[in-house]
């Protein structure tokens, strides 16, 4: 709280699938029994608003949550919204365009499935620089030397291959080895394998219709300030194009950063569009009368997630049952 200011939770989510017994065991995403667990803990403990709420710029209940949904997934179809739906909450997600709508893996996914199918997470590294020494372009020492580092949640190791393969190569050879990889390590099949991960304009559309909210997130997620100003402007108009496509407003309307990252050319673009509320990746709380292209986001691992029988709320509340 600063003065009589209620601070803003926002909930950052990717994928929500039950993970243990799917085909991608090790895939970095959220069990669904973890996320009906938080869901459970947030609503015992915070006031979660819609995102309309927040574009009405009303007064906030004292402890206000968001909750947000990055990249458009199946997931949030088949999982997330039903159990949204259940409990009479709004989400707000973010889809981009080129896998709405054209159905085409993002090279941050195919990175995503490359790891979690991958012998050793650790060992990709290694294999990536045994492919750069193959093409003869990159020296890896020299890479090595300015990328290799953990960052919040990797090891230096998967720290470097993401830092390599989402942009620090360039965009022919990124695409080529993350084809490369994930042919020899997921799929053969990267069309109906995109389709089945992404989320379809019609299920989007239900969603809408169901009280959901979505905003931009790109065409193809690339880090925008890292971005051509060519790139940039196709990336907040594949934006634009997304949500028309399913019918959502631009207009005073929500925009997700890929990776969160924004500079001024960034915010100019995305407010040139007519978005008025951005989101980045910061861990922080958000203070109503901040700068709302810059609204910080907690992490769903941030907060608490263990399963619904096992979480200490619903113990405590067993014991108490039956005392």
């Amino acid at each position: 709280m600063t003065g009589n200011q209620p601070l803003l939770t926002t909930v950052m989510y990717h994928y929500v699938r039950p993970v243990a017994d799917s085909a991608f065991p090790r895939l970095n995403a959220l069990e669904l029994d973890d996320f009906l667990g938080q869901l459970d803990h947030l609503q015992e403990h915070y006031d979660i608003i819609s995102p309309r709420d927040l574009i009405a710029d009303k007064p906030m209940p004292p402890r206000p949550c968001l909750l947000t949904f990055d990249d458009g997934y199946s997931d949030h179809y088949e999982h997330v919204f039903p159990a949204l739906l259940a409990r009479g909450l709004s989400g707000l997600f973010f889809p981009t365009r080129s896998s709405l709508i054209d159905r085409k893996m993002l090279e941050v996914n195919r990175i995503q499935f490359i790891l979690a199918n991958h012998s050793s997470r650790d060992s990709l590294a290694a294999e990536l620089d045994t492919l750069l020494l193959e093409d003869g372009q990159f020296e890896p020492m020299a890479l090595r030397a300015t990328h290799f580092s953990p960052n919040r949640y990797d090891s230096a190791n998967v720290g470097y291959a993401k830092r390599l393969l989402q942009h620090v190569l360039p965009p022919d050879i990124r695409t080529e080895l993350t084809r490369k990889l994930f042919r020899k390590h997921v799929s053969d099949d990267e069309a109906a394998f995109a389709d089945s991960l992404y989320l379809t304009t019609e299920q989007a559309r239900e969603m809408r219709a169901g009280g959901m909210e979505f905003g931009g997130h790109g065409d193809l997620h690339l880090w925008h300030g890292r971005a051509t100003p060519n790139e940039l402007v196709n990336e907040v108009e594949g934006a634009v194009a997304a949500l028309s496509a399913i019918g959502a407003p631009v207009k005073d309307g929500y925009y997700c950063y890929p990776f969160g990252d924004q500079t001024v050319d960034v915010r100019e673009a995305v407010q040139t569009a007519g978005f008025s509320v951005g989101f980045t990746v910061v861990p922080e709380l958000w203070a109503n009368n901040k700068d709302r292209l810059a609204i910080p986001r907690l992490d769903t691992n941030d907060l608490p997630h263990a399963p619904r029988s096992d979480c200490p709320w619903v113990v405590k509340a067993r014991a108490t049952a039956t005392a």
